[in-house]
Parts: C-alpha cells; sequence; structure tokens
C-alpha cells in the first residue's frame, strides 16, 4: 500500500545506515562475522565491567577484567545469567550512565512462568528494527509496508477487537490486516479472509498453530487465499508435516524464524532451508549441552544480545533448546551461524525417574499419523502422561490402542499414558497453543 510504505520510509530513515549495513554483513564470510561478533562483545563486557554493578562483581568474584578474555572460550569463564538473577538483581544490572528516560521497559509474556521484566535502550531498538525488517520482509521479498496479514496474540501488541477507526489507522501506517491469535473464531476468521480477499497481503506472519488453524478453516471451506510471496512462520516449533500443510493450502513458501522479546529476532531462515541463520550482528549464541533422548547435540541455548547497553544479558539462559548447525555454509551465500532446529522450550522436556529426557518435539512429531487436529500431551507426574484431544475430533478406542502403541516405544518402563476429553483448549496469555506441557516437579534441566 502506497500510504503505509511511505509511512514506513519516514519512519525507518533512522536506521536506515544499519539495515543497509545488515544487507552487506549477512553475506560476509563466516571467519568475518565471528571477529565481528567479538569485536562488539568486548565493547559490551568493557561497558558492563565499568558501569553495571552486577557484572562489576562477577568479574571481581572470578578474578579477571574483560582485558582477560581474548577469544570466545575465555568468555565461557563468565557466569550464565537466568531469568531468576534478573528478577533478584534487577537494579543492579541497569547500567548507572544511561538516563531512565533512555532506557524502555519491556517484558515476556509470562506463558510458561512468572514474567519476566526487563530494560532496553535505544541502542538495541536501533539494531533490532533492522534485523527484524530484514528477517520478516526481505528475506521473502517484500518491503516495510507493503500489505500483510497478521495473525498474532500478544495483549499489549493486539487488543481483542479494534474499531474500524484503529483498523484504517493500522493499516494505513503499517499495511497490516490484523487477527488476534487468542480468538480464532470462525466469525473472525471469515471477516479477515474477506478483508483479506478485497486488500491482497503479499506476505502471512503469524504463530504457527494460528497459521495452521486458518489453514484449517481455509481446508474446511474449500476457500482460496489471495496469492503470497511468502509465510513468516513466528513463536512456536513448527514440524515439517505442518509446514507442508501450510504450504500446501496457502500456495506459498514459509519461512521459519525463531526469537523473544529479551532479545527480539535471534534467527530466520532462508529460501534454502538449510535451518536459521542466526543474527549474528545482534546477538552470540552458544549451546550448553544436554542429554536429551533422541537429540545427542541439542543444547540449552545461551544468548549474549550485543547491543543493550542500558541493562545486558550477558550469557542469558533463554529457556529454549536447539540443535547446531553441522555446516556452517549456505547455498543463499549468507555467512551467518547456523541453528539446524529450535526443539522447543526446555519446560517443554518430559523428564522421569531413571533420568531420560524426552523433547516435547517428539511427542509432536509422531502426532502426524494420526487424524487428531488439537491435541496436548500433559506429564501430571514423573511417571504419568495424559493425552489431552478435543471431542470433536471423535477418537475411537481402536485409535487410542494405536496411539498407546507407538508412544510406548519411546517412553521408560512404568509410565502411565491416559486420554482425556475436552470441549477445547485454552491458549496463553498471548495468544499462544501448548501442544506439550510439562506440569510435574521434574521439568528441570
Amino acid at each position: 500500500m502506497i500510504t503505509a510504505k511511505y509511512y514506513q520510509r519516514i519512519a525507518n530513515r533512522n536506521i536506515s545506515g544499519i539495515l543497509k549495513h545488515l544487507g552487506q554483513t549477512q553475506f560476509w564470510p563466516y571467519e568475518k562475522i565471528r571477529k565481528y561478533q567479538f569485536y562488539k562483545l568486548k565493547r559490551l563486557l568493557d561497558h558492563a565491567y565499568a558501569h553495571v554493578p552486577y557484572y562489576k562483581r562477577i568479574f571481581k568474584e572470578i578474578g579477571i577484567t574483560p582485558k582477560d578474555i581474548r577469544n570466545f572460550n575465555d568468555f565461557k569463564e563468565i557466569p550464565i545469567l537466568t531469568k531468576d538473577i534478573i528478577r533478584e538483581k534487577f537494579h543492579h544490572l541497569i547500567a548507572s550512565n544511561i538516563s531512565k528516560d533512555e532506557l524502555h521497559l519491556n517484558s515476556t509474556g509470562g506463558s510458561t512462568g512468572e514474567p519476566l521484566s526487563f530494560y532496553q535502550d535505544k541502542n538495541y531498538e536501533q539494531w533490532a528494527d533492522p534485523a527484524r525488517i530484514r528477517g520478516l520482509y526481505h528475506i521473502a521479498g517484500c518491503e516495510p509496508g507493503d500489505t500483510c496479514a497478521v495473525l498474532w496474540g500478544a495483549t499489549r501488541d493486539l487488543k481483542k477487537d479494534y474499531s474500524l477507526r484503529e483498523r484504517l489507522r493500522d493499516y494505513c501506517k503499517y499495511g497490516h490486516i490484523l487477527l488476534n491469535a487468542f480468538n480464532l473464531s470462525n466469525d473472525r476468521k471469515w471477516s479477515f479472509y474477506k478483508l483479506c480477499r478485497l486488500l491482497k497481503p503479499k506476505l502471512l506472519i503469524g504463530y504457527v498453530t494460528a497459521i495452521k488453524d486458518l489453514a484449517f478453516f481455509l481446508d474446511e471451506y474449500n476457500l482460496e487465499f489471495p496469492t503470497l510471496q511468502g509465510i513468516i512462520l513466528c513463536a512456536e516449533t513448527v514440524e515439517d508435516y505442518s509446514r507442508a500443510y501450510i504450504e500446501n493450502i496457502f500456495r506459498a513458501p514459509t519461512y521459519n524464524t525463531y526469537g523473544g522479546r529479551e532479545l527480539s529476532l535471534i534467527a530466520m531462515e532462508c529460501s534454502y532451508n538449510n535451518g536459521l541463520h542466526e543474527v549474528s550482528e545482534n546477538n552470540y549464541v552458544e549451546f550448553e549441552t544436554i542429554n536429551l533422548e533422541k537429540y545427542k547435540n541439542a543444547g540449552n541455548l545461551i544468548i549474549t544480545n550485543l547491543n543493550n547497553y542500558g541493562m545486558p544479558f550477558i550469557r542469558y539462559r533463554i529457556g529454549d533448546i536447539a540443535i547446531p548447525g553441522i555446516s556452517q555454509s549456505c547455498g543463499c551465500g549468507r555467512g551467518l551461524p547456523l541453528i539446524a532446529k529450535v526443539i522447543g522450550r526446555t519446560t517443554d522436556v518430559f523428564v522421569f525417574p531413571d533420568g531420560t529426557r524426552v523433547a516435547g518435539e517428539m511427542f509432536i512429531h509422531l502426532m502426524k499419523d494420526f487424524p487428531l487436529r488439537e491435541y496436548q500431551f500433559v506429564q501430571v507426574s514423573c511417571s504419568r502422561i495424559i493425552l489431552r484431544y478435543k471431542r470433536s475430533d471423535l477418537m475411537s478406542e481402536e485409535l487410542k490402542r494405536t496411539i498407546l502403541r507407538t508412544y510406548q516405544k519411546y517412553l521408560p518402563q512404568g509410565t502411565t499414558f491416559d486420554f482425556e476429553e475436552k470441549e477445547g483448549f485454552e491458549k496463553t496469555a498471548t495468544g499462544k497453543f501448548r501442544f506439550v506441557v510439562n506440569n510435574s516437579s521434574s521439568g528441570l534441566l
């Protein structure tokens, strides 16, 4: 849309230089990108040592200064930052040389526990916004301001209902056609579909489960969505069979992404589907090795944001599990390091008395051969799992026996596997849906 394109061009003029820079750096050789990361990392460490009380104390306790960190191996000497530490030491993590007026208070949605609050400074935003443009628009051949259908759910970003005036404003400023992923009733989907037919978006962005839900709706009513240049999958892990279904219904390629409010966009997928390219100009990613059944190279993600000087997150355990890329080369020519796959959250890992840890992704993967559209696996105790399914999916006793035989192969002896019928499922406060939930006391890695 012309109005939105002009507005976005004016709104983004202050970050045009960084956006151009990111367009170039993504194609630097891998080694040059690593050197650039370390340069930014050293600057951040010098700042944290001089101006952030928490890190000044940490450096003193471990007996080193930033000068002693000469490579990424030395960097591992710094203790990992956890959510509990951030909550406990909140004020000690704020830089003393940056005015509170220059800090923006942000927070996670708390979908798997207590919400986490933190500050981000202007420098963080000046780098985060261009990375989002590169990873959500440019990757699919689009530009900010292009008409875009958005299925999102954070209540701070999207209200349950918009007035006509508000919808027109958002469309004129951003080119967005909005649908709240928290409330995907058929009436809302019909209205959204009609708007999309009229306004013809180039791009579809949203939660994986929300986009899949819309795909089911289109499939059920034999509806044809306007031609898209791409579909950006956000906020949730996605299986290959779900992607194939979404691409088939919308007749458009999908691009997976990974990010979070604490660090913005962390990784993006290109058209070669060779894994997710890390946004290395903004974050340094490490993998803390863990023992996870069926995933030999899996690790807890430890991430350092290289731009937030107001409240530095250095070696932050974000709470997600991923597998590093085996090869760091991609046919697209980008030198950005690769993440082979994001498996899910640590809270979605089932832990059993014998020490076996099974990733929630495996439970989802095995469901691809069964005709259940809505389901949820819940570990209610260290030795009991419940598969909740929607009443409308018409679960038969024979299907239950087949599902039970399939999953028992992957579970330790003595594990009880039960079924529970539900009228429907609640989503999180931010509109996401959790297919796997560990409600036992054993879900810590």
